[in-house]
């Protein structure tokens, strides 16, 4: 069961959105089953003081799994700071640059210092079976983390492999094809749980929560940010909203990457809020070559999910 409600407003919105998308870019590639949609609509902004228990939503494949590429970068910054309240790591600049890097330009490097230092372990060279076993076990903190909250929607991800630009070798390699595909994997409604959760100011804490959720700020006014090819913006969400929108997100693209299971995506994650006072949590993921080449079918999607709120 999710963690929200499909309520008649939810509904109508999520189909036709759903609707919408499949028969728009249905031509252009956009598979029925290698596409999944959450969203999560609000009259208002959300905030801590006001957020329900079980949120108005509507999911199309809510639950099927993907390789998330850098959506699963908001994981790990999860992950950092749930150690850094429980103390298991100390506060550091080089931390601070790598979290924000991380997600404001979606920097792999950092990504990989950090589940570093969030895991104790070091990547790449070969070890031993027994040194193997020992890092394997360290290396899936994440995971034994997100399924210690008892979300129903993270009781299947996997987050516990580094970020790569095309192959892996040495123990990353071994890692990621334990049982034939250890890739990370995640779902949409996952990735909306843990939007909602940051954003209610429910997770970690809620000054844990805040910070999380600056850092995943876009500022759709700045010309300079806009311009950097690295703002995720450009063929994103960020790309088709009206303006006086705002967006905290996360996204994530792959190409070819020399590994079949890991290549040709392209997705989005979002908390969006409208000028005119309404609110949403969106997430797509889309799989093929000419989903991860398109820059116009997630723009599209969020363009239509606003004029549904209208």
């Amino acid at each position: 069961m999710p963690f929200f409600d499909v309520t008649r407003e939810s509904e109508a919105i999520g189909a036709e959105l759903v609707r919408f998308a499949l028969e728009r870019f249905g031509p252009e590639g956009l598979e029925a089953d290698r596409f999944a949609l959450t969203i999560l609509p609000f009259a208002r902004p959300l905030a801590p003081e006001t957020a329900a228990d079980r949120p108005a939503g509507f999911a199309y494949r809510g639950n099927a799994p993907f390789y998330p590429c850098s959506v699963v970068k908001v994981f790990y910054l999860a992950a950092a700071q749930a150690r850094l309240e429980e103390g298991a790591l100390a506060a550091h600049d080089e931390l601070d640059r790598a979290m924000r890097d991380m997600i404001r330009w979606s920097s792999n490097t950092a990504t990989n210092y950090i589940i570093d230092l969030v895991t104790g372990t070091t990547g790449d060279t070969l070890l031993d079976e027994a040194e193997m076993r020992g890092w394997v076990e360290r290396r899936q903190w994440v995971n034994r983390y997100f399924h210690g909250l008892g979300w129903p929607e993270t009781a299947g991800i996997n987050v516990c492999q580094k970020l790569m630009d095309d192959d892996r070798y040495g123990r990353e390699k071994t890692f990621v094809r334990m049982g034939g595909n250890n890739h990370n994997r995640l779902t949409t409604d996952a990735a909306t749980r843990i939007f909602y959760a940051i954003f209610a100011g429910r997770l970690v804490s809620p000054e844990r929560s805040r910070i999380m959720a600056g850092m995943l700020e876009r500022p759709l006014a700045d010309k300079e940010f806009l311009a950097n090819p690295a703002s995720q913006i450009l063929g994103y969400f960020g790309a088709g909203l009206p303006d006086g929108a705002r967006l905290w997100s996360k996204a994530g693209l792959t190409g070819w990457t020399g590994d079949a299971d890991a290549s040709y995506r392209r997705h989005d994650a979002a908390y969006i809020e409208l000028a005119g006072g309404r609110a949403l949590i969106l997430a797509a993921f889309t799989q093929a070559r000419a989903m991860s080449e398109s820059e116009t079918v997630l723009p599209a999607i969020a363009r239509k999910a606003v004029e549904l709120m209208a």
